[in-house]
């Protein structure tokens, strides 16, 4: 019996030892060359569930050589796996989030994936793979994921205050939009008055680090201060 029982214990020890880890990080890839079905079986014959552009976030689940298995979009199927991009690219972006609030470094492509911790502006991050909507980066020895829109290819200018408001100035906006949110109050999330064009000549009234006071056509409210030229 108890040589019954050291083979037992040596048979649970190797299965514990060759069982798969749970528990460890999800892999993620992006699409590329176009539009790729996702299917339900890994065959050509199968029922198409969905197709997604390149740059789209698929998390891998089972990785072969000609199909993997995928989760996108809240669909499980199967996606060449020729067609699948999990390597790296080569540039540096900084942090632009024109809030003055960090941005946050996250564990997956997604705004409810966790957070392992937040950027502030102009922090220059090395972008190991782009694409919509998100990049995979490398900030300080950590690397996760953050939202492509607050990354930009330089640093945000420098704020200088003029001597005295009000003064006029013009709108622009540094991340390549054509119009910029005029707002009730200072804040991203404060409510959006209306969009006004690149361009437009406002008077500002009080200028802040991040948010202005400007007036506009009699109106009063809030833009941020980055997106203006004077």
């Amino acid at each position: 019996m108890k040589h019954a029982k050291k083979i037992a214990s040596a048979a649970l020890a190797l299965a514990l030892c060759t069982a798969p880890l749970m528990g460890s990080a999800s892999e993620y890839a992006t699409v590329k060359g176009g539009g790729l079905n996702l299917r339900e079986k890994a065959s050509l014959e199968a029922k198409v569930l969905g197709q997604y552009w390149t740059g789209t976030w698929v998390e891998i689940l089972e990785k072969g050589e000609t199909w993997s298995k995928v989760k996108v979009a809240g669909k499980t199927g199967y996606m060449m796996s020729k067609y699948l991009n999990d390597g790296t690219a080569s540039a540096t972006l900084y942090v632009r989030t024109n809030t003055g609030i960090g941005l946050n470094l996250r564990t997956s492509p997604s705004t409810d994936a966790a957070i392992i911790t937040s950027y502030p502006i102009d922090t220059p991050v090395s972008v190991l793979q782009k694409g919509n909507g998100w990049h995979k980066v490398s900030v300080n020895g950590n690397t996760g994921y953050m939202s492509s829109k607050y990354l930009a290819a330089a640093k945000a200018p420098v704020y200088t205050k003029p001597v005295a408001a009000p003064f006029e100035a013009t709108l622009k906006n540094i991340n390549g939009g054509s119009v910029v949110n005029f707002r009730l109050y200072p804040g991203m999330k404060t409510k959006i008055l209306k969009t006004v064009s690149v361009g437009t000549k406002v008077t500002v009234l009080e200028m802040g680090e991040n948010w202005s006071k400007v007036e506009l056509d009699g109106q009063l409210g809030y833009v941020s201060t980055y997106f203006l030229k004077y």
